[in-house]
């Protein structure tokens, strides 16, 4: 494959004017290396490329950037497969925000430019590490419509993507159905949403989730044969299938729930005793 057609990542960090002039030279492949696994493999981003070339010809059908997450997210996922050591690697996720460097300035550009850490940051703030971790951690094995839901509320990748506690899968679809419930129940506020990420890292300090969800373990290697088989192009109108697995079960995704609901129930209270910010809201809101 030519450089141009693999997986890089740079081999240093870029300061914001390197990375400008980079942008304008495009010259994104100087100062990388290609990605290598082992053996010596590259990895193809070619599906990856023809996705982001669909994905700017569609541009005009999100009035906000912002809602397009949902639907950039699982499709990303599936044309860069990666394996999560390899998605840890923050200068891989600094080379593509450089490569595909239209898609962050059209996504993330406010009033006072691009913050930072959309080009280099937390799996929560930069801008494609963002989409590859909220499909990674709220798929439901090759079912990617979790994923879509998450993305509905921006407070939800923003607050949960970087804690340990969404590791647990059971989990973390759990968060979805609790926050984003499908039954008509109303949907909790972002006040709600922090609180219940606050009462949670509380709940599960104790006793990790995995112990009230069966002891639920990644399904590694259905992941890593998903990941050397490749991806091939798609239909960018269906939602792809995402890693087959078997690291949910009912009693596991049982065991999510009531971590979750449990968080709910105690969420308000553990706030009014911090005295944070949303329970002095809330205290107003009812006088």
């Amino acid at each position: 494959m030519a450089d141009h057609e693999t997986l890089r990542r740079y081999v240093r960090r870029l300061d914001p004017a390197t990375r400008s002039q980079l942008i304008v030279d495009n010259a994104w492949l100087s100062d990388s290396e290609t990605v290598a696994r082992r053996g010596g493999a590259a990895i193809g981003i070619g599906v990856l490329a023809g996705l982001m070339e669909e994905f700017s010809a569609r541009l005009d059908t999100w009035r906000d950037p912002s809602t397009s997450d949902g639907w950039l997210a699982p499709r990303l996922h599936y044309a860069l497969r990666l394996t999560r050591a390899e998605a840890s690697d923050p200068d891989v996720w600094t080379w593509l925000a450089v490569r595909f460097h239209w898609y962050v300035e059209w996504r993330w550009d406010g009033r006072k430019g691009i913050v930072e850490n959309r080009w280099r940051g937390e799996i929560h703030k930069q801008a494609f590490a963002l989409l590859w971790w909220g499909a990674e951690l709220f798929r439901n094995g090759a079912d990617y419509g979790p994923v879509v839901r998450a993305f509905i509320r921006q407070d939800l990748p923003n607050s949960y993507l970087h804690r340990p506690l969404v590791r647990c899968r059971s989990l973390a679809l759990a968060l979805v159905d609790v926050i984003l419930p499908r039954d008509g129940e109303t949907a909790l506020s972002a006040d709600d949403v922090n609180d219940l990420a606050r009462v949670l890292n509380l709940v599960t300090a104790g006793s990790l989730p995995e112990v009230q969800t069966n002891f639920q373990r990644d399904d590694s290697r259905n992941l890593q044969t998903w990941v050397r088989n490749g991806a091939s192009a798609a239909d960018w109108d269906e939602l792809p299938v995402g890693p087959p697995c078997a690291d949910t079960t009912s009693e596991s995704l049982a065991g999510g729930r009531m971590l979750a609901e449990r968080g709910r129930e105690f969420a308000h209270e553990a706030a009014e005793r911090l005295n944070t910010r949303s329970a002095k809201r809330r205290a107003t809101a009812t006088r």
